[in-house]
């Protein structure tokens, strides 16, 4: 196998490995904290009496909790015995024939039934009282701010983490400072999926050698290190809209849901030697090992200037595929 490719180039196969993902977390472009305005705070009703914004929430909550406990009051009554639903014809009607069983279920029903208007009708109860209840108004004192401050948040820079930005502060708007932090992956994310902007990634050749070992036992490899850069682009007739008419015409798979066809030949990545393959009938590039590349530059039928050119590729020459796992 090695005598008959002996006079193949042999380029660089970067292996790229990735931890496996354990679970899927879904992150927000935009997580923002919000200082609203000191006027428009009200004191907590809960213990620790901290002031906070007067939301729907904070209004909702307590009242959803009353009538709760309105509900359970009547429930506790319902189960002692002080709160008995309307006796009728019902309760003294017969259950005895031959569908007692039936009859008795029906009469079960028909009570429960009863039980759950009598304990809506208390909670409804609960629920008018509490909306007739004062409720403290907020001072009309209006802020005298007439900026909003926002600052965008970048871990990245830690020279200036913080970039201040002013705008005039809206009528109504009931906070001047905000703090914002970008999530810049996942807007990139979310403008690659839709079709806004493309990815090009750039891979250098540093020309030097993963080890292996450690300690004393430290031993060098083929093995190139690789570095990658990536760069988003605008999509834009500036760059054809990611369209390359030179792979449009020369791409053997004709079809763009099928992969690119990899030119024939033998790749390495420093360690082991494959065999570029291709798979016709579903369009998918392969690769088969042949042998390790120490046993492929010790073959006799791999002349001393080809062995030079290989080791001249590995340390200096980027590489021709790249699998990113």
């Amino acid at each position: 196998m090695i005598h008959s490719y002996c006079k193949t180039l042999v380029s660089i196969l970067l292996l790229v490995e990735a931890s496996a993902v354990k679970e899927v977390r879904f992150a927000s472009p935009l997580q923002s904290l919000t200082i609203p305005d000191p006027e428009l705070l009200e004191t907590a009703s809960s213990e620790d009496g901290q002031a906070a914004l007067a939301t729907r929430r904070r209004r909702f909550l307590p009242r959803f909790r009353f009538g709760l406990e309105v509900e359970n009051l009547v429930r506790q009554k319902l189960a002692v015995g002080e709160l008995s639903v309307d006796d009728d014809d019902d309760v003294e009607a017969e259950v005895g024939g031959k569908d007692w069983v039936g009859k008795t279920k029906a009469l079960e029903e028909r009570r429960r039934g009863k039980e759950a208007a009598l304990i809506e009708k208390g909670y409804d109860a609960a629920m008018a009282k509490y909306d007739l209840l004062p409720k403290s108004k907020l001072p009309t004192k209006k802020n005298p701010n007439k900026y909003q401050m926002v600052g965008l948040v970048d871990k990245k820079n830690p020279k200036n983490p913080i970039q201040w930005h002013a705008r005039p502060k809206p009528e109504g708007a009931k906070w001047s400072v905000r703090l914002v932090h970008i999530n810049k992956d996942v807007i990139v994310k979310d403008l690659f999926d839709q079709g806004k902007i493309d990815i090009f990634a750039k891979y250098t050749n540093t020309g030097k050698m993963q080890t292996k070992g450690e300690g004393d036992s430290v031993e060098q490899t083929n093995i190139p290190i690789v570095t990658r850069e990536y760069e988003a682009r605008e999509r834009s007739w500036k760059n054809l809209f990611n369209f390359s008419p030179k792979h449009f015409f020369t791409d053997s798979s004709g079809a763009y849901w099928r992969e690119r066809r990899l030119r024939s030949g033998m790749y390495t990545d420093g360690e082991t030697v494959y065999e570029g393959s291709y798979r016709y009938r579903d369009g998918r590039n392969g690769m088969h090992k042949v042998s390790t590349l120490k046993q492929f530059l010790a073959s006799k039928s791999v002349d001393a200037k080809e062995k030079k050119q290989i080791m001249k590729k590995l340390k200096s020459s980027p590489p021709d595929v790249v699998l990113e796992l």
